[in-house]
């Protein structure tokens, strides 16, 4: 028989599954792949962090906060989380 996932151990996700995450976590309901972050006002220090802490508990991975604080729309945060994973 197969065994049950663990509940602490990071896992795979999509595209699709990252920013409905993000979403959720964020209180973002209309964040998309083209969002602009830069200069929206919802994209301060604290949801950089919940960002951050997001990814260490959904994919195991510590962003740096100097490359998340270049990040200007949703899908450059995707790349950055590829990147980071790679």
């Amino acid at each position: 028989m197969g065994r049950e996932p663990d509940p602490l151990e990071p896992r795979q996700l999509n595209e699709d599954e990252f920013l409905q995450g993000l979403r959720a976590r964020l209180g973002w309901p209309d964040l998309g792949p083209d969002t602009e972050l830069a200069g929206d006002e919802r994209w301060d220090s604290l949801a950089q962090v919940d960002v951050v802490m997001y990814v260490q508990d959904e994919l195991g991975a510590t962003l740096a906060a100097d490359k998340l604080e270049r990040v200007t729309r949703a899908r450059d945060l995707v790349g950055l989380v590829r990147q980071t994973l790679a």
